[in-house]
């Protein structure tokens, strides 16, 4: 049974106690809207500026793939006007809203934004969504990004008629700033299309296919657990026969794979971040940014 449902169970209690001071939190003007992870809630925030006040599940530096909810967090769902999730990679919110507070509104972004699928392979994705289910790190292709600030719009509009004229305006130029940041970033990584690119985790096709990126390992198959010594070795074989030159560990996902790895292969380490907050990216533009500036300087290494 995962932490998740165990934490579910022994919370219900307290979560009746709990539901009238929540509720009572919730009065004021503004739309409380509860989101899974920052680059969705900074999105929110954009398109709805003063008229909501945004609340981000996941804490900088965890990891969605293996991070347990905490009894304070889920009292907030109650006062909740909307819960945004990514789907994939947050099933650990969608069964608290499920046994918590059903009657809120949600807004899951892999069920409502179109886009092309990239295959998952590792068991988290299959134990979200069932097997087959598609690679759910959408956010970091920003035309993905830009179509679900759209959805964000009209979800908040149905809140708040009087302001929807409000939120489409701010949906609209947060558009815009998103097709200068993939203009932005096609340039700067044009340099190193095709290169061959090792993430630590299956977080980047999305990113790797709108840019140009060849993904020909990955470090961790199953996020936050440590590979076997067979797959290791596997994936040293492909970074020596691709001729990367460089491997990427991430922000929110320790251990020793990327040293192990690294040594065996004779490659450099750098660490990316595909999801921000603080003390790292803010916003969901310099979250871009941040990270296509590391590949393109990483790659571009002789």
């Amino acid at each position: 049974m995962r932490g998740g449902r165990r934490f579910v169970t022994t919370t219900l209690a307290a979560l009746a106690l709990a539901w009238p001071a929540a509720r009572a939190v919730a009065q004021g003007d503004a739309l409380h809207v509860v989101v899974s992870i920052h680059p969705w809630a900074d999105l929110v925030s954009q398109v709805g500026g003063e008229s909501v006040a945004v609340t981000t599940l996941l804490p900088p530096g965890a990891s969605p793939h293996a991070y347990d909810p905490l009894p304070s967090q889920a009292a907030l769902l109650a006062a909740a006007d909307l819960v945004v999730l990514n789907g994939g990679v947050d099933g650990w919110l969608e069964r608290l809203v499920d046994a918590t507070a059903p009657e809120v509104a949600r807004l899951v972004v892999l069920d409502r934004v179109r886009f092309e699928p990239v295959a998952g392979h590792d068991d988290d994705h299959a134990s979200e969504g069932g097997a087959g289910v598609p690679n759910p790190h959408v956010w970091l292709d920003p035309d993905v990004a830009a179509a679900a600030v759209g959805v964000i719009a009209e979800e908040l509009a149905a809140l708040r008629p009087e302001l929807a004229d409000t939120f489409v305006a701010n949906a609209a130029a947060v558009r815009a700033d998103l097709a200068v940041l993939a203009a932005e970033v096609a340039a700067l990584l044009a340099p190193v299309r095709g290169e061959p690119f090792v993430p630590f985790h299956d977080a980047w096709p999305y990113f790797a296919r709108r840019f140009g990126l060849n993904v020909v390992a990955t470090l961790e198959p199953f996020p936050g657990r440590e590979p076997s010594a067979r797959y290791v070795a596997e994936t040293v074989l492909a970074i020596r026969r691709s001729g990367a030159r460089v491997i990427f560990e991430e922000r929110q996902l320790g251990g020793r794979t990327a040293a192990v790895v690294a040594e065996a292969a004779g490659v450099e380490v750098v660490m990316l971040d595909p999801i921000g907050g603080p003390p790292g990216p803010e916003t969901y533009q310099e979250l871009i940014r941040h990270n296509a500036r590391l590949i393109a300087e990483a790659l571009a290494m002789e």
